[in-house]
C-alpha cells in the first residue's frame, strides 16, 4: 500500500506543521509542496506517476476551528469530483470531537489549483489513485495539532484494510491434467502480485467444456454414450483435481476458488469451493440458476445460496458465491446479502454483454457489497469488479466499476477496502434496512404463470 500525504510549506503553515509530525511514520511518504501553482501542481503529477494508492493532501482555512473534506475542484467552467470516500475519516475525527464539514469549495487560491490539477491528471492518466483535499484550521485555530496527527495516522491504517481477489481470466487447455497445471501456474503469479484469494471460471476442470451447443430443444436424440463420456468428466471432492489446489492454497497460504463439474450419484452438480489458506475447505456451492434450456438440462441444480467466514492477512470477509446464470436473478445476490456477504464472487462462462455488465454493476449497488466475476477469455473476457460505493459522503454520485477486463488472459488483482465498505453499509439506505419482507409472498411460489411457462424449466 502507497500512501502520499502532502501539505503546503510555510513554517506556521499548520498543513506543514502537521507533516512534520508524522514525516518519521514507516510506509507514508511526505510532500512538501511549493507555494506556486505551477510547481506545486508539477510535484503532485511528479508523485502521481509513482503509482500511489491514495493522496491525501492538507492546507489551512483562516478563519474557522472546523476541518472541511472537500469532494470537488473548480478552474473555471469545469468541476472535478473526486472518488475519494472520506466516510471512514469524518467518523475518526467526530470520534476525537472534531467538527467535520463536507465541503463542495476547495477556495479559488493554492489549494483548489493543485487539488484540480491532481483530479485532472489522474482523469486524463486513467490512473487508480485515490485523491483527497482536507483544509484543516490555522495553527493559532488548533488546540492540539498532534491530536490531528494521531487521529490520521489512526486512519491511515485503516487504508491498509485491503482485502486483494485475483481474478483468473484464462483459456481452457483442452484437458483437464493441462487445466490444473495452467491453474496451479497462475495460482502462483496470483499469489506474486499479492492476492488473498484467486478465483477461477466457471467449471474450471473442464474448461466449460459443451455436451452440445445450442438449446435444448434444437437437439436430435443425444446419444447416451455422449452423456455418459460428458458426466465420466465429473470429478468427486477427493480427486487429485482438488486436493492438489488445496495442497497449493496451504504452500502459497492464499485461499482459491476453485470451479469444476461435480460427480454425484445422479446427474452432475456445477459446482465452486473455497479453500482457505489453510488449505481447508470452507464453502462448496452448486449453481442454483441452472440453464435448463441448454445443455445444464443435464447437470442437477443446487439446492441453497452459501456464505462463509474467509480469513485474510488484515482481517476476516464475509464471501458469498454465484455463478454465472445466478447474477440473472436478484434473488441470488439478495439471500446472499441477507445471509452477511460482503463480498460476491462469480465464475462465468458465457459472453458478458453490456447489459449483463450493468446487471452486475446493480447488484452491487442494490445489495451495497462488492461484486467480482471471473471469465473465460475464449467467452469473450470482459471479467469484472464493481464496489458497492456510490456515493460520498455529500451525496454525489462515484463510479462504481473497478475494473473490467479486455478478451485477453491475465491475471488481474482488484482492491476492496473493507473498512470503507462497512461504514458505507452502516450508513446508505440500500441493502436490508427498509425492506418490506411481508408483501414478498408472491416470490416464493412454486407456480410458473403466462408468459413465462416453458417447457424445460424446472423448479
Amino acid at each position: 500500500m502507497k500512501i502520499l500525504i502532502a501539505g503546503f510549506e510555510g513554517d506556521t503553515n499548520s498543513a506543514k506543521i502537521l507533516l512534520d509530525s508524522i514525516k518519521d511514520t514507516n510506509n507514508i511518504d511526505i510532500l512538501y509542496l511549493k507555494n506556486s501553482f505551477e510547481i506545486s501542481k508539477k510535484q503532485i503529477e511528479d508523485k502521481m506517476l509513482q503509482n500511489y494508492d491514495y493522496i491525501l493532501i492538507f492546507g489551512q482555512k483562516p478563519k474557522t476551528k472546523n476541518i472541511y473534506l472537500e469532494n470537488n475542484a473548480i478552474l473555471e467552467d469545469t468541476k472535478l469530483i473526486t472518488d475519494y470516500y472520506y466516510g471512514v475519516l469524518k467518523v475518526f475525527l467526530e470520534k476525537a470531537n472534531f467538527k467535520v464539514l463536507s465541503s463542495n469549495d476547495a477556495g479559488n487560491y493554492l489549494c483548489n489549483n493543485v487539488f484540480f490539477g491532481a483530479l485532472n491528471f489522474k482523469r486524463k492518466n486513467k490512473l487508480k489513485t485515490k485523491v483527497a483535499f482536507i483544509h484543516i484550521p490555522t495553527i493559532n485555530n488548533i488546540e492540539d495539532i498532534m491530536k490531528i496527527s494521531s487521529v490520521l495516522l489512526d486512519y491511515i491504517k485503516t487504508l491498509s484494510d485491503i482485502f486483494n481477489i485475483a481474478i483468473l481470466q484464462l483459456n481452457p487447455t483442452g484437458t483437464m491434467e493441462g487445466n490444473l497445471l495452467k491453474g496451479i501456474e497462475y495460482c502462483k503469479k496470483a499469489k506474486e502480485m499479492g492476492a488473498d484469494i484467486a478465483v477461477f471460471p466457471e467449471m474450471w476442470n473442464t474448461g466449460y467444456e459443451m455436451l452440445f451447443e445450442g438449446n435444448l430443444k434444437d437437439q436430435d436424440n443425444i446419444s447416451q454414450e455422449k452423456i455418459d463420456n460428458w458426466n465420466s468428466k465429473a470429478i468427486s471432492d477427493n480427486h487429485k483435481f482438488i486436493s492438489c489446489y488445496m495442497d497449493l492454497a496451504k504452500q502459497l497460504e492464499m485461499s482459491i476458488a476453485i470451479t469444476y463439474l461435480e460427480e454425484t450419484g445422479d446427474k452432475p452438480k456445477n459446482t465452486a469451493m473455497i479453500i482457505n489458506k489453510n488449505g481447508e475447505v470452507i464453502l462448496k456451492y452448486s449453481k442454483v440458476h441452472t440453464v435448463d434450456s441448454k445443455m445444464e438440462a443435464y447437470t442437477q441444480p443446487g439446492l441453497a445460496f452459501k456464505t462463509c467466514d474467509l480469513e485474510y492477512t488484515r482481517g476476516t470477509v464475509k464471501i458469498g458465491t454465484m455463478i454465472c446464470f445466478d447474477r440473472d436473478f436478484p434473488e441470488s445476490a439478495r439471500v446472499l446479502m441477507l445471509q452477511g456477504s460482503e463480498i460476491i464472487i462469480v465464475p462465468n462462462a458465457c459472453y458478458m454483454s453490456q447489459i449483463r455488465l450493468d446487471q452486475l454493476k446493480v447488484r452491487a449497488y442494490e445489495n451495497m457489497l462488492g461484486i467480482v466475476t471471473i471469465n473465460y477469455a475464449n467467452h469473450g473476457g470482459k471479467s469484472s469488479a464493481y464496489s458497492p460505493i456510490v456515493r460520498n459522503i455529500n451525496k454525489q454520485e462515484l463510479e462504481s466499476e473497478l475494473l473490467i477486463m479486455d478478451d485477453q488472459e491475465a491475471v488481474k488483482i482488484v482492491k476492496f477496502n473493507m473498512s470503507e465498505i462497512r461504514e458505507y453499509r452502516s450508513k446508505e439506505t440500500l441493502g436490508d434496512a427498509y425492506r418490506k419482507p411481508k408483501a414478498y409472498k408472491k416470490l416464493i411460489e412454486n407456480n410458473v404463470q403466462k408468459p413465462f411457462i416453458r417447457e424445460d424449466s424446472r423448479r
